[in-house]
């Protein structure tokens, strides 16, 4: 959780944590805009740390994240904002995904989705960068 807000203090953006975060949500970004302004344009986070999180599939080496909450899937997709699933590897490395939108595509039909295959980005000042480009002009 310190280690999110560094990195959002970093890249000049807003973290709140949230204190009771069993919900499936641990905290938000909010971006600025141009102007150091508090945009309201944001997004949540759900933060894990550990390498039991993924799981690397033999058949194609993909990285698998395992929803462990069914609850979670269903809370993560009926958010206004976009949930980004944030992981924390042991060798320091932290990278996130859009996890709202993945399930949204993966449950199209009603189908339960209990796993994700996680295609995550670096989670540093420029990733934020980028995401706040994407949300504040839409590029």
């Amino acid at each position: 959780m310190h280690h999110t807000g560094f990195i959002l203090a970093e890249a000049g953006q807003i973290y709140r944590g949230y204190r009771n975060s069993d919900h499936g949500i641990d905290g938000e970004i909010e971006f600025k805009d141009d102007w150091g302004r508090a945009s309201g344009k944001r997004l949540y986070v759900q933060l894990k740390s550990g390498d039991s999180y993924l799981k690397k599939r033999r058949s194609d080496g993909a990285e698998v994240f395992q929803i462990k909450n069914p609850r979670w899937a269903d809370y993560w997709q009926q958010q206004a904002y976009a949930v980004m699933l944030v992981i924390r590897t042991s060798d320091g490395e932290i990278r996130w995904m859009d996890v709202s939108a993945c399930l949204k595509r993966e449950s199209a039909g009603g189908k339960t989705v209990r796993q994700i295959i996680f295609a995550g980005e670096r989670f540093d000042a420029v990733g934020v960068q980028n995401w706040r480009q994407k949300m504040l002009v839409g590029g």
